[in-house]
């Protein structure tokens, strides 16, 4: 039998002692320091959510069949003069068609990485009646943009605002995993740290409510956080994880050259889709992006059957000119890690699983207002007891 009087045994006890004082310290002065940053970034992810559209299962347009040349033709009469197609959107089940427009580019060029991009206009086809419109933005837009801008960058111009998200991030991770360090109860003490005591005076509800919404929402805000670092800094963690590269987004790709062929004529939008199928047979069209020069490959995207919003696309990208398949990105064929990794943007967005845990990550932008206000409260009353 141990004697829990013994010389070792009191190390032992000073050791945790010290260990849980120090992570206790650096859990509230991290937390008070960024207290208010944290809370501006929870709650604003969450009033975005809000202003974006719910979990929906995607389904395919069923209406009256046409071509997408037919789509961009349509579209082409409601742009202004002087502007190229870029972007095809299909048609859903409560959705019409879409082309994305912008500036004409040089016939010739170095080839461009990612999709070809531009900030011109959107033309939306209604498939059953083939009118096209400028897409009018959602009345809530401009409030819709600025909760992003906040939540992503806090309002601070360039990718300075966007890294220093990104290390407030990892700040709120160690602030859970130390959390769980300084919240571990003692033996016989398992049921009172999961109650909450209101009756005990304002400093114990306090302490009671910070630690007990902590521990019982710590896995979805530490996902949360966890996917959040990996949307800013998703090369230095495909490095660490050693996830395979076209875990990364289209447009931090390197750049796929395409070689024109001479006497040949390279295949249009639809017929590009068709061989993409060969690579994605049962999938739903979602996006076809359209080269801005000859050398230049087209990249389809394709949504599973059962798949919510903002799920992972099997990306197919065809050469014109040979009119082969050059690359495919479909998550279901990663490995465990890279599968995982590409899976953190929809875990983020909460939407790309279904709406429960939609509801559980707006729950979990809450929280840092929660743990700010029950943090700073303890921290300031403690203060005035020991004065």
């Amino acid at each position: 039998m141990t004697d829990i009087t013994s010389p070792a045994v009191h190390a032992r006890k000073a050791s945790t002692l010290t260990l849980r004082k120090v992570l206790g310290t650096l859990h509230l002065w991290v937390g008070i320091i960024f207290s208010i940053p944290f809370a501006a970034i929870g709650i604003t992810g969450s009033l975005w959510m809000l202003a974006r559209d719910l979990p929906a299962e995607i389904l395919p347009y069923t209406g009256p069949a046409h071509s997408i040349s037919e789509y961009v033709e349509a579209a082409q009469s409601a742009a202004p003069p002087g502007m190229r197609a870029v972007a095809f959107e299909a048609p859903l089940s409560d959705k019409p068609a879409a082309v994305r427009f912008a500036a004409a580019a040089p016939a010739q060029g170095a080839p461009r990485p990612g999709p070809p991009g531009g900030q011109g206009p959107r033309i939306t086809v209604d498939p059953a009646t083939m009118t096209a419109g400028v897409a009018a933005p959602p009345a809530n837009a401009k409030f819709a943009r600025l909760m992003h801008d906040i939540h992503g960058n806090l309002l601070i111009n360039g990718f300075a605002g966007r890294q220093f998200v990104g290390w407030l991030g990892v700040f709120m991770t160690g602030l859970g995993l130390t959390g769980i360090i300084i919240w571990w109860p003692k033996r016989g003490q398992w049921k009172r740290a999961f109650t909450v005591k209101l009756s005990g005076g304002l400093l114990r509800a306090v302490y009671d409510l910070h630690r007990f919404f902590g521990i019982c929402t710590l896995i979805v805000f530490m996902i949360v956080c966890i996917s959040g670092v990996y949307i800013v800094f998703p090369q230095a963690i495909n490095a660490m994880g050693g996830a395979n590269p076209q875990v990364r987004d289209a447009r931090m790709q390197a750049p796929m050259p395409v070689t024109p062929m001479e006497g040949e004529t390279a295949l249009d939008a639809d017929a590009v889709v068709g061989i993409a199928r060969s690579a994605a047979a049962d999938g739903i069209l979602r996006t076809v992006n359209m080269p801005a020069n000859p050398r230049q490959p087209y990249r389809v995207a394709f949504s599973k059957p059962g798949d919510i919003l903002s799920a992972p696309l099997v990306t197919v990208t065809v050469d014109p000119w040979t009119k082969t398949v050059m690359d495919v990105r479909d998550p279901d064929a990663y490995g465990a890690n890279s599968k995982f990794l590409a899976w953190q943007r929809p875990l983020h967005s909460g939407s790309g699983i279904g709406m429960g845990w939609w509801i559980l990550v707006f729950i979990s932008g809450l929280l840092p207002p929660l743990f700010a206000v029950t943090g700073v409260t303890m921290w300031w009353m403690r203060r005035k007891a020991r004065g």
